[in-house]
């Protein structure tokens, strides 16, 4: 942080550029000129453009609407030129009055060819929309223009986004959902809509086990799948930001803006119907209605948009864990291990999103009012068959064979009220919104079913050998032998909902000929309330238990019609056995043998809803000493559970001067702070509901922060130019980790704690970008980033004990629950600030062009290709406390700490990205085939370097092709993805054994549209 003369010291500056500002806006001399640029044939606006007051530092670009504002214009005679890449620059000489207004539009012609016209395509269009926005912002910005999304459009907006430079995504089932910025994880990126951050929709672990003490994350993550294309304007990657923009993003900020009402009545019908390759199945649809019309002589715009869809997200998925074997490093620097898991799980997946906006705005004589309002929701109806072999517990060997089901909706909504208004001498933009996202399962039964001995490793070494290798070691003996073992019923609800104020005032800046621009402060509040809620309750289904056991599993035997197995006490599969030939069919070419049994939820959810139903089956009810049954206590409740509430308050102070014509100068510095409050529960798993005592707890975490920031751009010839920003962003912990919950396990083993002393990190960014564009060579950029970001928040383990012999580290008392603490030794799983600064640097480079100088038909082609590459270097704490016996007199037990923690790259950081697309535009036709190459990245953290997970490279090929029809305004189009059938895979560092593969296959959609 500033210290606090300096802070005042810039205050003051700030203030005083603000006088200054506002006494030049009032200055004679000078007039103002608006406009709009537009294409000349189409009438379209061209966003984007530069117009500039030549022989002065006087310029500005045309917003996505087209239109300028040029303020501060001396008095007479001025020329003023208009460029846009792909266009004929135009020139012409105005009048300017003292104290006048005057308005100028510029018709821009496409480039021409040996005295011919030449055409601008539709792809052609797209791409120049975006390079244009990228050459006139005062940030490194990477953009998709509207025409792109809305000519071929991508399935959602996280695709949408996921070819630009340095962009990698994260997938759901197959589907890009959440976006990494040059390497970091999508919880260190901000997402908003017209300037106003979304809630995020928070992210919930399914299928945990019945004794649920750990820590359900929920981040600060957007996911993207929830907005439609077809509602967006623009979408922009910020990957510098300016003090007017929020500072809580390490990685970038992505801002998309939504369509409006244009001139006159326009409709968009679209209706598209798909096929999974993965299923066979062909029935997949999205449907999307829009219209929009403007009234009262085009003063009121009313935009209207819904949005239907279903779709297929099956895929089969395999997953290995491993070990260390020992201590000792081999000679290539890397422990032996040992394969501890092997899971099989088919997937099964239907996906209805539903969504709609409206946008109403209303034109001022110098501004507007716009209110923007969107819903989207998604539901997902899964069902997870999976096969758990236990290759690392010898003396069990244990098979776990597992279903579990869900309904989940994840709602995201935004309102927004806006005010936008030219005064002359000032201007100002003035937002109230309200966001609102909702994850809700309000019920996901799991069901397990074992058999012991189902795996043979005596006399097997099993160091440093592949999962594949273990397959003749699996003795699956049938469902005759296997065993319904438990039963869990997992739900949770995660709300947040967020009210923003936001203003931002801009006065213009004359400080001569040679230097002109602006002053512009202002501030924003947010309120944030969030609140989570999780249950796991369970039924452990065995007779020879407890007395409310054994009453459970003789009233199942009376009123249910199935075979018990005396000998050992339960239910076998048999009871329960699917012949389902597509559950189990070959899974992965059957590397594991296939599926060996999956079961019949239908007789294990009437067991359960007769349980349920059943109050003696509650222990608390039943008022039993020794409870069992099924096991809803305080534990099964509420270790998950918090109330959070965050106070935010920003205020921020900005220059922007250009200095002579070639010279842009943006500065100033943000101030953040957040004051919060966080309610949780602190408790020890008693099992018995009767006894076990909960301590709520509340705590009040707050920071604040001082973040100055400034970039250059210099034009040094009129096709090439060279950026420099100083920024300072932060990452604020996610809110799992914040939590004040401490949670100890039965066996006093374990310990869950979150840390609210946590900080945010801070990351010292600079970025540098060469850009050389031209009519011919289109738009090309070469740059390098370099961010060292302290305090960064990671996951790690202590190990306990009951004296305090690891400073810094409270002792077992420290956490001790009613008086009971954990056992000595006991693990504590928390979070951690790093005390070592992390480190990511990369290179990107970016090539847009189009071919329209070649002879007919290749002036069609249209080409981009862009590469980046990325180092990271971060370092994971854990630390191991070793105990021992010390011989020699006094003999004692002495204990030490080894510091274990070790550096490797970020997570969800790909060595390199590239993406390449080649799209051609003929007549009324459009294709594109498009090529995604994500290097390796780190997938999981473990404690030891040896359980680290890292992605194998991913090579995808899309295509997507458009056929204008002989009946206006109709066309038809089909969309394909993954026609390479890649699939998702991770490998363990040492062996290159996998621990993570994913088979989602070909999704291919053809579709019809009719746009008025």
């Amino acid at each position: 942080m500033f210290p606090r003369n300096l802070r005042g010291r810039v205050i003051g500056m700030y203030l005083m550029l603000f006088v200054m500002a506002l006494g030049s806006a009032l200055a004679q001399g000078t007039g103002i000129i608006r406009g709009v640029v537009r294409d000349k044939s189409t009438k379209d606006h061209l966003p984007g453009a530069h117009v500039v007051v030549k022989g002065t530092s006087i310029g500005a670009a045309t917003n996505l609407d087209g239109v300028f504002v040029l303020r501060n214009v001396p008095a007479g005679p001025q020329t003023l030129a208009a460029t846009y890449i792909g266009y004929i620059s135009v020139s012409l000489t105005v009048q300017v009055t003292e104290g006048g207004e005057l308005q100028q539009e510029f018709s821009l012609a496409p480039t021409t060819l040996e005295g011919q016209e030449v055409v601008v395509t539709a792809q052609g269009q797209g791409q120049l929309q975006a390079i244009n926005q990228q050459l006139t912002s005062d940030k490194i910005v990477s953009v998709v223009s509207e025409s792109k999304i809305q000519e071929l459009p991508d399935f959602n907006a996280a695709q949408a986004i996921s070819r630009l430079p340095g962009v990698s995504t994260l997938s759901s089932s197959g589907e890009a959902n959440k976006v990494v910025i040059r390497g970091l994880a999508p919880q260190f990126n901000q997402v908003s809509i017209s300037g106003i951050s979304l809630a995020s929709t928070g992210s919930t672990q399914i299928g945990i086990t019945s004794l649920a003490g750990g820590q359900i994350s929920s981040d600060r993550s957007v996911d993207l799948t929830m907005v439609t294309p077809y509602m967006i304007k623009t979408i922009s990657v910020f990957k510098t930001l300016t003090p007017d923009l929020n500072a809580d993003a390490i990685g970038g900020v992505v801002n998309m803006e939504l369509r409006e009402a244009p001139d006159e009545f326009h409709t968009d019908l679209m209706w598209q119907s798909g096929y999974t390759n993965k299923t066979g199945q062909y029935g997949n649809y999205r449907t999307i209605l829009s219209a929009s019309d403007r009234f009262l002589d085009g003063a009121l715009g009313i935009y209207l948009l819904g949005n239907a869809e279903k779709y297929d997200r099956a895929s089969d998925n395999m997953n290995a864990s491993y070990n260390p074997f020992s201590s000792t490093n081999k000679s290539d620097g890397y422990k032996p291990v040992t394969v501890q898991s092997v899971g099989l799980t088919r997937h099964i997946e239907t996906r209805k999103r539903y969504g709609g906006n409206a946008i109403i705005d209303y034109a001022l004589p110098s501004g507007s009012i716009r209110s923007v309002n969107m819903f989207s929701r998604l539901a997902a109806n899964v069902q997870e068959y999976q096969t758990l072999l236990h290759f690392g517990d010898a003396a069990s060997g244990n098979i776990d064979f597992s279903f579990r089901d869900s309904q989940t909706k994840t709602d995201l909504a935004v309102n927004t009220l806006e005010f936008e208004n030219d005064f002359g001498f000032m201007s100002a933009n003035i937002k109230v919104a309200n966001t609102y996202s909702r994850n809700f399962l309000p019920s996901s039964p799991f069901f397990q079913f074992r058999q012991t001995g189902g795996i043979y490793t005596a006399g097997v070494s099993m160091v440093d050998v592949p999962p594949e290798n273990l397959v003749s070691r699996i003795a699956y003996s049938g469902a005759a032998n296997t065993y319904l073992n438990t039963v869990s019923l997992f739900s949770s609800d995660y709300k947040e909902n967020d009210q923003v104020y936001k203003g931002d005032f801009k006065v213009p800046l004359d400080l001569g000929s040679d230097i002109s621009g602006s002053v512009k402060v202002g501030g924003e509040f947010r309120h944030n309330f969030r609140r989570n809620t999780q249950a796991t309750p369970y039924l452990d289904l065995r007779r020879g238990g407890t007395a409310i056991s054994n009453a459970v599993m003789d009233s199942i035997r009376a009123h249910f019609p199935i075979y018990y197995d005396s000998s050992a006490a339960r239910f076998p599969a048999f009871n329960f056995s699917n012949m389902d030939k597509d559950l189990l069919a070959s899974f992965l070419g059957d590397r594991f043998g296939g599926i060996m049994w999956v079961n019949d939820p239908t007789m294990i959810s009437r067991i359960v809803e007769y349980t349920l139903s059943d109050p003696q089956f509650n222990a608390a009810e039943a008022g039993a000493i020794n409870p069992g049954g099924w096991y809803d206590g305080a534990f099964q409740h509420l270790p998950n559970n918090y109330k959070y509430i965050e106070k935010y308050y920003a205020g921020y102070a900005m220059a922007d001067l250009a200095i002579g014509p070639d010279l842009k100068i943006v500065g100033g510095a943000r101030f953040e702070q957040v004051r919060s409050l966080f309610e949780a529960f602190n408790l020890m798993d008693g099992r018995n509901p009767l006894t076990q005592n909960v301590y709520p707890v509340t705590v009040y975490p707050q920071n604040r922060y001082w973040l100055p920031m400034v970039q250059a751009k210099y034009q040094i010839t009129d096709w090439l130019d060279v950026r420099y920003a100083y920024t300072q962003t932060l990452a604020r912990p996610d809110y799992h980790q914040l939590s004040p919950h401490i949670s100890i396990t039965n066996d006093r083993l374990n310990v869950y704690a979150g840390n609210p002393r946590l900080v945010p990190a801070r990351s010292y960014n600079h970025d540098v970008q060469f850009t050389l564009h031209d009519n011919t060579l289109g738009l090309i950029t070469v740059g390098a980033f370099y961010k060292t970001i302290s305090d960064f928040t990671y996951f790690t383990t202590y190990l306990l004990h009951t004296t305090n012999v690891t400073p810094g580290l409270d002792s077992a008392g420290a956490y001790a629950i009613g008086g009971t603490t954990p056992s000595n030794g006991a693990r504590l799983n928390t979070y951690v600030n790093s005390p070592k600064d992390a480190f990511v640097k990369g290179v990107e480079a970016d090539i847009q062009m189009r071919l329209w100088y070649l002879p007919t038909p290749l002036d069609g082609i249209v080409l981009g290709i862009n590469y980046t590459h990325i180092w990271s270097s971060a370092t994971y704490p854990w630390r191991d406390d070793r105990t021992f016996l010390d011989p020699g007199p006094p003999r004692r037990v002495v204990v030490y700490t080894v510091d274990s923690s070790r550096t490797g790259r970020l997570i969800f950081q790909p060595n390199d990205v590239f993406n390449a697309y080649i799209g051609y535009d003929y007549g009324g036709f459009s294709g594109r085939v498009s090529f995604v190459f994500q290097g390796s990245s780190v997938s999981a953290i473990g404690n030891f370097a040896e359980q680290d997970a890292f992605t194998r490279d991913y090579f995808r090929i899309d295509a997507s092709a458009r056929q204008y029809l002989p009946i206006p305004g109709f066309q038809v189009f089909l969309d394909v993805n993954n026609l390479n059938a890649r699939r998702n895979q991770s490998a363990q560092s040492s062996i290159g054994a996998f621990t993570n593969e994913q088979n989602y296959g070909l999704t291919a959609n053809l579709g019809i549209r009719y746009t008025l």
